[in-house]
């Protein structure tokens, strides 16, 4: 089975702020199984030549202090948390989130670490930030049961965003979703390493790694007429800046599939390498959009926007450039995501600047090749 969604090719911009419209219901696989998913085959034609740039970041993990920074009467509104992203993210062709922290279902008080439980206004803050769609599979997927797994899709699908990884239904779980982007159709699927020993209760509501079932669900995808299939992955090892075998072997593994175009990891909280395989590429680790993990971890509020855009050529086969990162830094104390290369040419934060360049540089040292270069 296969759902398809079309994404507008321009943007509805309002006060300044971008509101990206876009849906797709989330996949889910059963792991072990050899192919969780089904897909009538569909033919793409008219692809040759097109172009379009998909634009992903790391981790949405809105602890209690950023949750607060959110506090607007008797609700939240995560919408300026976002807004300096939402210019660069609204002129992607399709922008791609993580949230790694489920929704508090109805009537169930706020969390934090180490089970997480998160304000529904969540939803309609990503939407005003630009992403079209998000990456749900996460160790924290299961955090508040199967409710808080219906509780984060209801959210999203309130604002009108797409998401891949968890599912409220077995017939939700076996769709392949499936965007339609400047006439290129891109599936975007999603799973995690586990669940902190608290498995959901179905086995179909989250997508755990498993690379036999990543390749046929990729396979599957490509059958039912995907021009692109990107993989989002919650892997790796908290804090480590250099990501460890296990990621590496599964990326190439991976990557070595002609069903395969690009892998985006997050897990570790923390930049991590761009590794290239067969002319395609793994975003390691994206590291954080917005988190507060403390002092002791400064490197956990450096994130990226990894743009890489993709060319169908005449036979068919997907070419992918080189990924080009612009760093981002979550401002803790103002409870803003800075995009630094704006940032750093903001007159009136001159205060922040040696926190910005800080940031920089770590991000440089991480992801230097890829790195944006600007005039500062």
């Amino acid at each position: 089975m296969v759902e398809r969604s079309r994404r507008p090719s321009a943007r509805l911009w309002l006060a300044g702020a971008v509101f990206a419209i876009a849906a797709a219901i989330a996949p889910l696989l059963q792991p072990g199984s050899s192919s969780a998913r089904t897909a009538d085959p569909v033919v793409a034609t008219g692809t040759a030549g097109r172009s379009i740039t998909v634009m992903a970041t790391g981790e949405i993990l809105p602890h209690p202090s950023v949750v607060a920074h959110a506090l607007a009467g008797d609700g939240y509104d995560f919408g300026p948390m976002f807004s300096d992203l939402a210019p660069l993210l609204g002129a992607a062709d399709l922008a791609i989130c993580h949230l790694e922290v489920p929704v508090a279902p109805a009537g169930t008080a706020l969390s934090g670490y180490p089970v997480f439980g998160i304000p529904a206004e969540i939803g309609t803050g990503i939407q005003s930030g630009g992403w079209d769609r998000c990456s749900t599979a996460s160790n924290h997927s299961n955090d508040k049961g199967t409710k808080g797994i219906a509780a984060t899709l209801n959210a999203l699908d309130a604002a009108g965003v797409g998401h891949s990884g968890t599912a409220r239904t077995p017939k939700e779980a076996a769709r392949i979703p499936i965007v339609t982007v400047q006439g290129l159709d891109v599936a975007h699927l999603s799973y995690t390493w586990g669940f902190n020993g608290t498995a959901p209760s179905q086995p179909w509501m989250a997508n755990v790694i498993e690379p036999s079932t990543i390749l046929a669900d990729a396979r599957a995808a490509r059958s039912a007429g995907a021009d692109l299939v990107v993989i989002s992955l919650h892997w790796g090892d908290e804090y480590d800046r250099s990501g460890n075998d296990q990621q590496r072997s599964l990326a190439q593994q991976l990557l070595a599939s002609p069903d395969i175009d690009l892998l985006v990891g997050t897990g570790p909280h923390v930049l991590q390498p761009v590794l290239e395989s067969n002319g395609k590429f793994a975003l390691l680790s994206l590291g954080n959009v917005v988190a507060n993990q403390g002092s002791e971890h400064p490197d956990t509020y450096d994130g990226a926007v990894a743009t890489v855009t993709f060319t169908v050529a005449d036979d068919g086969t997907v070419h992918s450039a080189a990924p080009v990162v612009r760093p981002t830094w979550y401002d803790a104390a103002a409870g803003r995501v800075r995009l630094l290369p704006v940032a750093l040419g903001d007159a009136s934060l001159t205060a922040e600047r040696p926190l910005f360049e800080a940031s920089w540089a770590r991000t440089s040292a991480v992801l230097g090749p890829f790195v944006i270069a600007i005039d500062r």
